[in-house]
């Protein structure tokens, strides 16, 4: 199972996130574009997995689903996700999966993957869709469109369309944290520049296929999440790891240095970043100061902190 924040948190993020977008980039996003592409792990992922034959990152029972759909979607929240309040927030349907048969992609596609990661690596043995493929089939879509609409009217879409990231916590806790070759083979220092190394190519690579306005997510504290603190719980007695932290904290002090590097090589993106830690962290210690009664264990499930 991969990390599920509750959907309260979820709610309230998203709220901080539609008004700093709209002060930020308002050509953009305030007037809704004409498509809406998603990319990353369980946080986005709308189904994807559903699909995919033998896959174990699955959120396809109850209670997963029931606050808003009645039923489990693949989601990995009983309700709806960040991006799903973002695409309404953009007056755009919810971007189906990618997977999904028969699925109307005219107004964005969902390609992300619970469990997934920027590395190969990360959550491999449960068969997902790593990052790295997540935008090999959106590359194959713009060659489609382009085949359809012309390569001018494509060009123009894909330019005005909004492209959203939320990576990179698996890679620390579905990897690097349970990966004892890996940790004594990998200093943190030298994970964070092979991740880095990873987001920029990606990044990259959109671009090069005619995509211009992001919206990128850094790290949250990964080390709060119900499965690293059920990992910790003899050292921590259930309280956030604090070494899961501090590795999430250095890696977005890179993510935002690299953010600032890559705007004068990508010169025609606009890149707007979210500062996810700090929102996710400030609701998880003072949940009740905002009208929550329960931020710190995951949404469906059961056992210590829902995490089974």
């Amino acid at each position: 199972m991969e990390f599920n924040f509750t959907k309260l948190s979820s709610m309230f993020l998203v709220v901080l996130l539609s008004t700093a977008i709209c002060g930020c980039i308002p050509n953009v996003l305030c007037i809704s574009p004409p498509a809406f592409y998603i990319f990353g792990d369980s946080l986005a992922d709308t189904g994807n997995n559903n699909y995919l034959p033998n896959s174990t990152s699955l959120a396809n029972i109850p209670p997963y689903g029931e606050t808003y759909f009645h039923y489990p979607t693949g989601r990995f929240t009983n309700g709806r996700t960040v991006f799903d309040f973002l695409a309404s927030r953009l007056r755009l349907p919810f971007p189906p999966p990618y997977l999904k048969p028969g699925a109307n992609f005219s107004k964005g596609i969902n390609f992300a993957s619970g469990g997934s990661g920027l590395l190969l690596s990360t959550g491999k043995e449960m068969n997902i869709i790593p990052l790295e493929v997540q935008i090999q089939q959106f590359t194959n879509i713009s060659l489609k469109l382009a085949e359809e609409y012309g390569v001018d009217a494509a060009k123009s879409m894909i330019g005005r369309s909004l492209f959203a990231v939320s990576i990179g916590g698996n890679d620390l806790g579905l990897n690097y944290f349970v990966n004892a070759t890996f940790q004594n083979s990998t200093s943190p220092q030298a994970l964070i520049q092979m991740l880095l190394g990873k987001y920029s190519q990606y990044l990259t690579s959109l671009y090069r296929d005619g995509a211009r306005n992001f919206l990128l997510f850094d790290m949250s504290p990964v080390g709060c999440t119900p499965n690293f603190r059920l990992a910790g719980l003899a050292t921590w007695n259930g309280e956030c790891v604090e070494s899961g932290n501090q590795l999430a904290m250095a890696y977005n002090v890179g993510f935002k240095q690299l953010m600032m590097n890559i705007t004068s090589i990508l010169k025609e993106a606009t890149i707007l970043t979210t500062n996810t830690y700090s929102l996710t962290d400030n609701i998880t210690r003072h949940g009740e100061d905002y009208g929550f009664s329960k931020v710190r264990s995951a949404c469906c499930g059961a056992g210590p902190f829902n995490t089974a």
